[in-house]
């Protein structure tokens, strides 16, 4: 029998998930029933624990392996040709996703799809979403939901948060201190070659981190300085800490923080710097307030998005006028603590 849950597919990065979140929610509120979710990564089945609107994640470990010697994708069209989901969205442009998904049955023709979307300059993907979510594939005729917030949400349970709670105790962290959760590194800076590159994008010198660090510290003494990503930006982590004047409040905790340990930290956190990268989006999404530096990507498509907490952005540009390149090399951390004193405000 044809499966009714709405079936989302999309083959993205970590931030990319979060940032489909407000479709998942909005098809859930339409449907009443929980989506299923198409993805790469074992990782997304980890994110997408505890969220209620997520029945379940179908998982490929590459979209740019041939179809017939990877078998991940083979098993994943054999799972969709037995579901049979009668409702579609597919929120992809690469043509390689689309063959496929047609190999499960999926077609532009019984779905509906991010190539047939009109395109709307400037658009942040979250209202791109929310704009195909509220479009009906063949016999969908649920009521349209109720006005969708452009916000993201991610879920932790309450055993996740003990858990965090112990892991803090086990590290000789004060649980009441005020935990700065900070993302220096993304998947450009775990790539081959060295981290300041030119085609690392989102690269911020070290010296930059440790200087902001610093900073942070003397405007809030008692606050432990959590340097986080995952094992291989270790590496990056040692080097900011080991140039901090106050290192004795900083810990490197990029070797221990799988996923959802990751999500428990951020959603108890005071406050979050980072990159533009994919744990600045899980901060908003658990309204972390958060700031974030970008560099040639456009924040108003990209940047982070919360339900409560405050989002700010910082860019640095090559020249003064408007049409300068952006670049994150010309961000100061004068500019980043600014921001953040702006985010944790809370009177503000």
């Amino acid at each position: 029998m044809p499966d009714s849950h709405p079936l989302v597919c999309r083959f993205g990065a970590f931030g990319d998930m979060v940032l489909l979140t407000p479709l998942l929610r909005q098809l859930y509120l339409r449907s009443g029933l929980p989506c299923d979710v198409v993805a790469t990564g074992g990782w997304s089945r980890i994110l997408f624990r505890e969220m209620p609107y997520v029945r379940e994640v179908y998982s490929i470990d590459s979209r740019s392996a041939p179809y017939w010697f990877n078998r991940s994708q083979r098993e994943l069209v054999r799972q969709l040709k037995h579901k049979q989901h009668r409702f579609v969205w597919v929120c992809e442009t690469s043509r390689k996703s689309y063959r496929l998904l047609e190999r499960a049955g999926i077609t532009r023709d019984n779905s509906i799809n991010q190539l047939d979307l009109s395109p709307v300059e400037g658009e942040h993907y979250g209202e791109k979403w929310l704009r195909m979510g509220s479009l009906n594939p063949p016999e969908f005729d649920c009521p349209q939901a109720p006005a969708q917030a452009l916000d993201s949400e991610l879920f932790v349970s309450e055993r996740e948060l003990l858990e965090c709670r112990d892991w803090i105790q086990a590290r000789a962290l004060d649980p009441a201190a005020p935990i700065i959760c900070i993302q220096a590194g993304s998947k450009r800076t775990t790539r081959r070659g060295r981290s300041d590159r030119s085609s690392n994008s989102k690269y911020w010198h070290e010296g930059n981190w440790a200087e902001l660090i610093d900073r942070l510290i003397e405007h809030l003494p008692g606050a432990q300085v959590l340097l986080c990503g995952v094992p291989a930006e270790s590496d990056t982590c040692a080097a900011v800490q080991d140039l901090c004047r106050h290192s004795q409040q900083v810990h490197n905790v990029a070797k221990d923080l799988p996923m959802r340990r990751l999500l428990a930290l951020l959603s108890r956190a005071h406050s979050c710097i980072s990159v533009d990268t994919g744990p600045a989006h899980a901060a908003a999404a658990l309204d972390c307030p958060l700031v974030v530096l970008f560099g040639k990507a456009n924040p108003a498509r990209f940047r982070p998005i919360s339900s409560h907490s405050p989002v700010k952005v910082v860019q640095g540009y090559t020249g003064a006028n408007p049409d300068s390149e952006p670049d994150i090399d010309y961000i100061s951390a004068d500019q980043v603590f600014e921001q953040w004193i702006a985010a944790t405000d809370r009177e503000g």
